[in-house]
């Protein structure tokens, strides 16, 4: 958490004052004791696993693995990240 210093807008210190600890600003005489606990949580909103990885439509023609007795169905796609497509070199 990240407070502002009312005066200059600079950011503000915590420091050890006489009695308490305190926020204080490096570039002005603002100072403001600390008398309780400060929090502040924020929570984003995270996205959808489909959406992320192009949805259902994105996995209906992708190369898959033979599944053997041990082992599930494997499936995977090949991601271009350049703008040229150069061949795969195994």
């Amino acid at each position: 958490m990240l407070l502002f210093c009312p005066g200059c807008g600079n950011g503000l210190i915590v420091e050890e004052g006489q009695r308490c600890h305190r926020f204080a600003c490096n570039t002005c005489p603002y100072v403001h004791n600390i008398t309780r606990k400060v929090t502040n949580r924020k929570y984003p909103k995270l996205k959808e696993v489909d959406d992320v990885l192009g949805g259902a439509a994105a996995w209906e023609n992708v190369d898959s693995t033979i599944p053997n007795m041990l082992l599930p169905l494997c499936m995977f796609m090949r991601l271009f990240t350049k703008k040229k497509k150069k061949p795969f070199n195994y």
